[in-house]
């Protein structure tokens, strides 16, 4: 296991650096008002939304994010999530239950994962940052409430209903919940747009990283922590 975790961290460090060489783009968060999946996606945000109240009115719950990757995200409070894509592959059992969702996911270029995500009140990540650039991060708000933000580097990006941020999480950013209700977002990973041949590369050094066991078998403690949370579904 040792030798593989480093021939692993060889290989994101070298993605890493050569990412660094060919994408000029500096401004994070990134913007979107050019970018089409993310004018189709917001687009869809009434059907998105009422698909997750629909959820929760039926007693819907979710699992801690820690739970389903079985470590320690750092989060102060209880952060919950509820896989739909793993892999750019729907994700059952919540890829049934949201259908509508998973169909709009469709429409987004380079799609690598996807997630509710779901910050209870109070609840708080300090300041962290990411270690792959093979990826970006894209939040759709869906629920957010009062006074949830997030921060990358020193710009504070407050949550708003139906408006979306694309960030390069390798960046320190930090995200919190100071509201009364749950902060719920759409949480995207998606494949950073790059020039040939680092594009390739890119998806190759990708793949790799999703054969490490945390991530591989998360599609499966997703599906087992949903029958348990949610018996009635799970027997139905």
């Amino acid at each position: 296991m040792g030798v593989a975790v480093e021939v692993l961290g060889r290989a994101l460090s070298s993605n890493n650096g050569r990412i660094r060489r060919v994408d000029p783009v500096t401004a994070n968060p990134r913007p979107l008002e050019a970018v089409a999946w993310h004018q189709r996606l917001a687009g869809r945000f009434p059907e998105i939304r009422n698909e997750w109240d629909e959820f929760v009115s039926a007693g819907g719950r979710l699992p801690r994010l820690d739970d389903v990757l079985t470590e320690d995200q750092g989060t102060i409070g209880v952060w919950r999530s509820g896989l739909l894509v793993s892999d750019g592959r729907p994700r059952s059992p919540l890829a049934d239950v949201f259908p509508l969702t998973v169909a709009a996911l469709a429409g987004v270029d380079g799609l690598r994962s996807a997630l509710w995500s779901v910050l209870e009140p109070g609840s708080e990540l300090p300041e962290h940052s990411g270690p792959n650039a093979g990826v970006l991060r894209y939040h759709l708000g869906v629920r957010c409430g009062e006074d949830a933000a997030l921060s990358v580097g020193d710009v504070v990006v407050p949550y708003r209903d139906g408006q979306g941020v694309l960030f390069d999480d390798t960046a320190p950013h930090a995200a919190w919940n100071r509201g009364p209700a749950d902060r719920v977002t759409l949480f995207l990973e998606v494949y950073r747009p790059l020039p040939q041949p680092a594009a390739a590369l890119n998806l190759g050094v990708q793949k790799v990283l999703g054969l490490d066991h945390r991530y591989r078998s998360a599609p499966a403690r997703a599906a087992a922590w949903d029958a348990a949370l949610n018996p009635r579904r799970a027997a139905s």
